[in-house]
């Protein structure tokens, strides 16, 4: 699994700005300076905004790509509507390669009580960096990266992030080898065509998660997956592989490695 040495996070709000660079567990604050951002701005007044920050960022930061830099907004960009907030996350993905993150409020809440419960601040940063996600999906191969799976599942609990989807690395025995991983507690297939029941299953917990983790540390990424990167993007859920991918068809709003070990 792909961790740098450093992180840059970046938190737009309504009327300032800060980045922070993460290394060696530790937070520093690189710079912060304030915006005008009109409540009535529309979203291509605000990425005009957004677009100067992030064009002259590596000048204070370095290397900005999506391995290194995380993006993160709140206030302002929350009134959106979803397909605004979408509009807006293509828009950063083409003109810079970074995933544009609009925290949802009930999430940004959680990590406003964390930071105030262990740094006695209220700032989101401070909070996300201490516990980033609630819940997630791990997605990837069980014929060829389950101690890979394994793994992550163990810094997650670590971190005290529920798994969702697989709650196990436990498999079937009789299904080792075949088209079809199950794992301990599913029920046999009744026919090749329930194997999209327990898909459907496990597409549907991407909806109650903070973020889908793809495992793929060898970069490729199997059918399986790529089969569902339809179904993730439709609900706008955030994506983070292990390692850079290697054979995306059509590239998408993503981000490479974990802020955490």
């Amino acid at each position: 699994m792909l961790v740098t040495q450093d992180k840059i996070l970046v938190h737009f709000h309504t009327n300032e700005i800060s980045a922070y660079i993460l290394k060696n567990d530790e937070l520093e604050l690189i710079k912060k300076e304030s915006v005008t951002l009109d409540k009535t701005s529309t979203c291509d007044q605000l990425l005009e905004k957004v677009d100067q920050y992030l064009n002259t960022l590596d000048a204070s930061v370095g290397i900005v790509d999506n391995t290194r830099v995380r993006l993160y907004a709140t206030g302002i960009f929350q009134r959106f509507a979803q397909e605004s907030q979408d509009y807006m996350v293509i828009h950063i993905y083409v003109n810079h390669g970074l995933y544009f993150n609009i925290v949802p409020p009930e999430l940004e809440k959680f990590y406003l009580e964390k930071s105030r419960s262990v740094y006695g601040s209220s700032n989101i940063i401070h909070g996300l960096i201490n516990q980033e996600f609630r819940r997630v999906v791990i997605c990837g191969s069980f014929q060829q990266h389950l101690k890979e799976i394994g793994d992550i599942m163990s810094i997650l609990k670590r971190h005290d992030i529920a798994v969702l989807s697989p709650w196990t690395t436990k498999i079937v025995p009789e299904t080792i080898g075949t088209d079809f991983i199950l794992l301990e507690g599913q029920e046999p297939l009744k026919n090749k065509r329930d194997a999209w029941k327990h898909k459907y299953i496990h597409m549907k917990k991407f909806c109650q998660s903070d973020a889908i983790i793809v495992c793929n540390p060898d970069g490729h990424i199997g059918q399986g997956t790529m089969f569902e990167f339809g179904f993730m993007i439709a609900h706008s859920k955030r994506v983070i592989f292990t390692d850079p991918p290697t054979d995306l068809f059509i590239p998408f709003p993503y981000e490479v490695g974990l802020n955490f070990k």
